[in-house]
């Protein structure tokens, strides 16, 4: 079974437990007051029409491609997904209060006659709010500012801006005008470097020339370095580094990078390939960190990050740390004041700008997509960072 399928899978048997009790409680919490109880119930089930006709579809063709689907269909499964969470939020414990006060106040009507209304306009303000919500934070780049003090920072680097971003993922759904958009707003930011921590594309071969030609209309003084990430590694580096070196953007695989600003400062970038399918050689990590003493700026750049890339930065004194690949999280599902997402299973650095023992450490939340083509708590982003000196 393919793995977008099978993670589709994964994610509506998490969805079913919930989805039965909404149903269930609207259908009974409905029936003395509206006679048309059975809409809600419905409305909820059909978040399950992609997954079952994509499970129909693979078991009597005996092959799929869920890319091809009508992407109507997909958004409203995943909408679904944060929707049922967040209407169960308010739901239970509604229904809890209700039971409660059935039990301790005497006019049982009262309560039972305001109910329904209560939850009916619930849904309906649930809805719209997850819609809003959803719709903004899949569509709209917001710019994150962060200034980066830094030690014995020379006067010809005071003020020099990086743009960090991540993960473009080039697909159906992010295509050449997502993108063009994602560029104008790193350009509108008149950046110094830019820097691209790896996912140029999400599968295959037929996104990356388009992919590259976008990240290739960036704009800063010191040009785009980008390194490898996971989405790259499958597709064939002998595929991307083509493509990114005809639009003059150099790939990073194991290797240092160093930009001479003056004669007295350097810039040495670090580009450490940390992926699932090519961990990065504990050696070669070494050999690269311990040869950039003389550089006036040094940052860490891994697709990934973990505990030994950080330790080894920490350890020679790299100024920055750059890395994607969460999305941010991507989706945050919401449920009774918190939040999951797939990615705090496997990192704790998710979004934004950490601080390690003193080295600052940046997971941008890059443009596109890992399974659901939404996002939620997680908006696309660019990190706009500025040097100043401590």
């Amino acid at each position: 079974m393919p793995w977008l399928l099978r993670m589709t899978l994964v994610v509506a048997l998490l969805m079913l437990p919930v989805q039965l009790y909404l149903s269930f409680s609207y259908y009974a919490n409905l029936k003395s007051v509206f006679q048309k109880r059975v809409i809600i119930p419905i409305t909820l089930l059909t978040f399950y029409f992609y997954p079952l006709v994509a499970l129909i579809d693979f078991y009597t063709t005996g092959t799929i491609n869920l890319l091809s689907y009508p992407q109507p269909l997909v958004y409203w499964f995943w909408f679904g997904l944060i929707f049922v969470f967040q209407l169960a939020t308010w739901t239970i414990p509604l229904d809890l209060i209700k039971v409660a006060t059935n039990y301790f106040y005497g006019d049982k009507n009262i309560i039972n006659r305001w109910h329904p209304h209560i939850i009916v306009a619930l849904f309906t303000a649930i809805f719209l709010f997850t819609v809003t919500k959803t719709y903004l934070h899949t569509t709209q780049v917001e710019a994150e500012h962060h200034t980066i003090p830094v030690k014995n920072l020379p006067a010809s680097l005071e003020g020099f801006t990086i743009i960090h971003i991540t993960d473009i993922q080039g697909d159906e759904y992010t295509g050449r005008d997502e993108i063009r958009n994602y560029i104008q707003q790193i350009n509108a930011q008149n950046p110094d470097l830019i820097i691209f921590t790896g996912d140029l594309i999400s599968y295959g071969t037929d996104f990356i020339e388009m992919s590259a030609q976008e990240l290739g209309k960036a704009e800063s003084k010191y040009g785009t370095i980008a390194i490898v990430g996971d989405h790259d590694y499958w597709a064939g580096l002998d595929n991307i580094k083509p493509a990114l070196n005809e639009q003059d953007i150099p790939l990073l695989q194991d290797e240092n990078h160093t930009i001479q600003i003056d004669s007295a400062s350097k810039i040495t970038i670090t580009g450490v390939t940390e992926v699932y399918s090519k961990q990065s050689d504990p050696v070669t990590v070494d050999s690269l960190t311990k040869n950039t003493s003389n550089s006036a700026l040094k940052i860490f750049v891994s697709h990934q990050v973990n505990d030994q890339l950080i330790a080894k930065a920490q350890q020679q004194n790299y100024h920055l740390m750059l890395s994607g690949h969460t999305h941010g999280g991507q989706i945050h599902v919401p449920f009774m004041g918190m939040n999951f997402s797939a990615s705090q299973q496997e990192t704790k650095y998710i979004q934004g700008l950490y601080r390690e023992n003193g080295l600052p450490i940046n997971v941008n939340n890059g443009l596109g997509f890992t399974l659901a083509p939404i996002r939620y708590e997680a908006p696309p982003n660019i990190s706009v960072i500025t040097l100043q000196k401590e």
